[in-house]
This record gives structure tokens, C-alpha cells and sequence, in this order.
């Protein structure tokens, strides 16, 4: 019987520090996890299996030496393919990067390993990392461990999977348009997507060759466990400013002193005016609400003032094709598009506008859309005057059965292009900024997880943890999957 699977990240980690478990049994027992069951899921796409149990061998004799280099002392970490492992591919599952190979860690890399982590090795992602299914040119499709004919989410579907599975008991993922979110919600994890601009970026994706710029919004790294511990603990390894990133400002991070929840106002919604929810998914985040009344929170079932919903996802995808196409040539940004126009974005034509402007990367549009952001985000900040936090809907359900990339999506009877199901939910929050952790609420009809989204004002991460962490008592939370 396994010792160390399902255990949490600080919990390895003390059991190491107390000298009742060494590294190399904790590393060891999640490797061979992995190689039993990983052909099941292909959460992991590359295995650094000699590195990972040299590396927990040393974590062993400092620790018997009582040097002890951070919270993570030992413990098991996986890494999701984008992010850059000094001497490891990292393709994004695209062909036009199978050759890049990392020349240096990524800085969050980098801080993790710092904190005393073993890294196991990369998981599996989209192609060019777009999308809430796991598939691409190089990597085979990624399967969720609740159901393997669902998918687990994207982009940071094969983490969010191997966490789930047991494989390992923390990730570090990123998140662009919902991507370390939705894959939390479909597997039910926690997940945090940070404030923009709290995590250095350096070493986020491989570059084009000979790529000049250096465009950057929208995207976040961040961590999904199985705890919200363990995922706090992460979020403070990589959060912090550094040389490579002079845009990340130092922060007085404050310990919240708030001790239960009748501290706390809050709004909550189940659906925005043109995106409702399926009716698992309303009656999870309605229960929640009366949980959180009956437990003295103060709450209100109110949605934004105005249309600042839709102008946000307007905003996204006026700012995400120069994040796309940045240092790619002319006469291939309309490839770009016309590839995520009949996939990912097929019949989403309420948004198109600023989409194609941005596609011709002229410095007006920009120029505007960072000034419309500005507006938008100084506006989310204003709801944030009234409230706390605000609770709303992570997708429309729960994980969707794997199809063809841009197919219609039924669920409850109700059809929807395919990417209405998730992006509307978690984009917005891409765009204007804010930190949105996903909380899972346990088991839905199906046997799928269902989850919430909990979102703050700009730099609230320590308030946001401490009121999951009083709501999370009310909620079933993180449930093994069956057969793992």
C-alpha cells in the first residue's frame, strides 16, 4: 500500500523535516505512480526520473545535517511544459517549437527549486497552449482521472490531472484565459491565479527564433493542489518581484487578522445576464451562499453595475493576439487567426472586432486597449469597494466529454459554441487582473467535480486564502477520483 500518495505538499514536507519520511521514499513512490498508471491520462509528458531521485538523495543529507532550504524540503513538484527547465524541451505541443530546448530555468522554476522542491518533470498542455482540451502535434491527448472521456481542462490540464490522480501533490501551472482555473474546476483541485504583475514571467514559453519583443498581459503562473495549504505555500515561493521583471512591484503582503466569517461582505452570482449556468452548477454556488448566510457572512446576490462584464471579454480579445503573435512574421498572424477562428474560437463572432484589429499590431490599438483596460480594471475595482470578494461561476459545468476542437457543446440540453462553456467565466478576470482562486465543492451527479470561483481586489491573495479557508469548511471540497 502506498505511504505518500494523496498526502499533502506541507504535510510530506514535515514528515521529512521530523525525520518519520525521506525524500527518496516520497519521490520514489510518485514515480512509480506515474509509470503504472500515467498511460491512462498522459498527465506527464517527460519524466525526469535520474535528475528527480538525485536530487531528493541530496535533500536527504541535508536534512539529516538539519539544513533545510524552504517550506517545499524534498517534497514532489510537477511543472507544466511551458514553463522553461534549464536543459528540458518545452514545445507548448507545437511543431514549430519541438526544438527549443530551455537555456535557463524560468524564474519560478528557479524559486522552487530553492524552496527545497524535487522537480518530477513536465505535464502535459494544448497546442500553443489554447485551449480547455489536452492535445497538439507532439504530446498524445490528455484524459481526466474522474472520467477519462472527459477532458481535464486547459491549458494546465495534464497537471491539474496528475494532481488529481496522485501523481504529485502540487503544480505549478499558468493561467491566460482560465487555464490553471478551468482544469482546477474540471478535476476538482484548488487553483489561484494570482494578481497580474506579482509573478516574474521570465521563462514563461519558448520563443520564436530570433524573437525581439516582449509583450506581456493577461497571463499569471500560479499553483493547483489538492489543499488550499499547499497552494498558499506555492504562491509564496513564487510570488515577489525580481531583475528579470521590473513591472512587478514589492508588496506589503498582510497577513489577514480576520477570524471568521462574519468579517466578511460578499456578492455572489450564478451566471452573468448573457452567460447562465447549467443547474448543478447554480444550485453548487446557491448552496454555498446559504452556507456562508447561515454561517453570519454577510452576502448579496449582485452582479456588476453595466455591461463591465462583456467590455472585459471584448478586452481580452483585443489584447491576446499580441501576446499570440508577437515577433511572428506578418504573413503568418493571419494563419494564427484563421487556426483559432475554426477551432478554439469557432462561431465566436460577438468579440471579433478588436480580435482582427489586433491581429495587425498597428501601436493605436494598442495603445487603446491599455487604456480601456485601465478603465475596466479601475471599474472591477470599484465593486470591490462594496465587497470583500465576489463568488461566481467557474464554467457553465462540469468537465465535457473530449471532442473535435470548435464542435457545439451540449449539456443539460443546452447547446452553446464551444468555447462558451468556460471562457466567458474565467476571461474576464484574465483581463481586468484580479486574483480568482477556484474552490471545488465536491462531486456533482455525474461523478465530476464541480468547483466556484472566489475573486479580489488587486493584491488581496492573503485575505483571499483565509476566507477560503473558512468557507472550504462548509464544502466537501478535494475528492479522490475512483480507481486512483
Amino acid at each position: 500500500m502506498p505511504q505518500y500518495i494523496y498526502r499533502s505538499a506541507c504535510e510530506l514536507a514535515r514528515l521529512i523535516r521530523e525525520g518519520q519520511a525521506t525524500s527518496v521514499e516520497i519521490v520514489k513512490e510518485h514515480l512509480d505512480r506515474i509509470k503504472q498508471h500515467n498511460g491512462e491520462l498522459n498527465a506527464f509528458v517527460a519524466l525526469f526520473e535520474e535528475e528527480a531521485l538525485a536530487v531528493a538523495a541530496e535533500r536527504d543529507q541535508q536534512a539529516r545535517e538539519g539544513k533545510f532550504l524552504g517550506p517545499l524540503h524534498g517534497v514532489p513538484v510537477s511543472i507544466k511544459e511551458q514553463f522553461w527547465i534549464r536543459g528540458k524541451k518545452s514545445t507548448i505541443n507545437a511543431k514549430m517549437h519541438k526544438d527549443f530546448v530551455a537555456p535557463q530555468d524560468a524564474v519560478v522554476v528557479d524559486r522552487i527549486r530553492k524552496s527545497g522542491a524535487v522537480i518530477l518533470g513536465h505535464t502535459n498542455v494544448p497546442r500553443f497552449l489554447v485551449d480547455y482540451q489536452v492535445w497538439g502535434d507532439i504530446y498524445p491527448e490528455g484524459k481526466n482521472p474522474y472520467n477519462t472521456d472527459c477532458t481535464p481542462g486547459g491549458s494546465t490540464g495534464g497537471g491539474a490531472a496528475a494532481v488529481a490522480a496522485g501523481f504529485s501533490p502540487l503544480e505549478l501551472g499558468g493561467d491566460l484565459g482560465g487555464s490553471i482555473r478551468v482544469p482546477a474546476n474540471f478535476c476538482g483541485l484548488y487553483g489561484l491565479k494570482p494578481t497580474e504583475k506579482t509573478v516574474p514571467l521570465h521563462g514563461n514559453i519558448p520563443l520564436p527564433q530570433n524573437a525581439r519583443t516582449y509583450i506581456v498581459h493577461l497571463a499569471q503562473a500560479g499553483p493547483l493542489a489538492r489543499t488550499l495549504e499547499d497552494v498558499e505555500t506555492l504562491w509564496k515561493v513564487i510570488v515577489g518581484p525580481h531583475e528579470s521583471d521590473r513591472n512587478i512591484p514589492r508588496i506589503e503582503w498582510r497577513t489577514s487578522t480576520r477570524k471568521s466569517l462574519s468579517d466578511y461582505k460578499v456578492a455572489w452570482l450564478d451566471g452573468w445576464p448573457d452567460h447562465p449556468v447549467s443547474t448543478p452548477v447554480s444550485a453548487a454556488i446557491r448552496g454555498l451562499a446559504d452556507k456562508l448566510e447561515q454561517h453570519g457572512c454577510r452576502v448579496e446576490n449582485r452582479a456588476p453595475e453595466g455591461n463591465l462584464h462583456e467590455e472585459s471579454l471584448d478586452l481580452w480579445m483585443g489584447i491576446f493576439p499580441y501576446m499570440l503573435a508577437q515577433g511572428v512574421p506578418w504573413f503568418v498572424r493571419p494563419l494564427l487567426k484563421m487556426d483559432l477562428n475554426s477551432k478554439v474560437l469557432r462561431g465566436l463572432k460577438k468579440h471579433q472586432k478588436d480580435f482582427d484589429k489586433a491581429f495587425r499590431m498597428s501601436a493605436n490599438h494598442y495603445g487603446e486597449m491599455m487604456l480601456r483596460r485601465s478603465i475596466a480594471i479601475s471599474r472591477w475595482e470599484h465593486v470591490f469597494n462594496d465587497y470583500d470578494f465576489l463568488i461566481c461561476p467557474g464554467a457553465f459545468g462540469p468537465a465535457y466529454a473530449r471532442t473535435r476542437v470548435g464542435s457545439k457543446l451540449r449539456y443539460e440540453g443546452t447547446e452553446m459554441i464551444y468555447c462558451d462553456y468556460a471562457w466567458p467565466f474565467v476571461a474576464c478576470f484574465n483581463a481586468s487582473g484580479h486574483p480568482a482562486l477556484n474552490v471545488p465543492l465536491g462531486l456533482g451527479k455525474e461523478g465530476l467535480p464541480l468547483g466556484v470561483q472566489i475573486v479580489g481586489p488587486y493584491w488581496s491573495e492573503p485575505e483571499l486564502f483565509n476566507f477560503a479557508r473558512l468557507a472550504s469548511r462548509l464544502t466537501e471540497g478535494f475528492v479522490k477520483p475512483a480507481g486512483y
